[in-house]
């Protein structure tokens, strides 16, 4: 599997899980502190995907989303957002699916679930091959 995930999120600890679970899966990982180092990466590596959260420096989760959304060349990357601050807020919720984003998540990060949204997102199996 040669898919490539483009991840987003200032908090370290974060990223360094997200980063190992996905890199055992087989996936290729590139990071970014903020959104936009994010959306250099998103230019260098044209990932399938892009994890961010929602709230961070320099380029917020949804600007960025929208940046990748609207951009003829990047518009068809997928988009998971994620959320520790945002949870309980629907409004923001709503924002964030009106941003363009495919789907959400709660932090902290259930793995089982993280794995579960990337692959629905990418409409892949667990071997990284297309569902059919």
């Amino acid at each position: 599997m040669a898919i490539k995930i483009v991840i987003v999120d200032d908090d370290r600890t974060t990223l360094a899980i997200m980063e190992k679970t996905l890199i055992m899966k087989g996936f290729w990982v590139y990071s970014a502190s903020n959104g936009e180092e994010g959306f250099e990466l998103i230019k260098e590596e044209k990932p399938s995907l892009v994890i961010s959260d929602m709230l961070m420096p320099k380029l917020h989760g949804f600007d960025l989303c929208r940046k990748i959304k609207k951009s003829d060349e990047y518009k068809n990357i997928k988009v998971i957002l994620m959320t520790a601050v945002y949870k309980s807020n629907l409004a923001l919720i709503h924002e964030a699916k009106e941003s363009g984003a495919e789907d959400i998540m709660n932090k902290p990060l259930d793995m089982g679930l993280m794995l579960k949204k990337i692959y629905d997102v990418l409409d892949i199996n667990k071997d990284g091959q297309k569902d059919k």
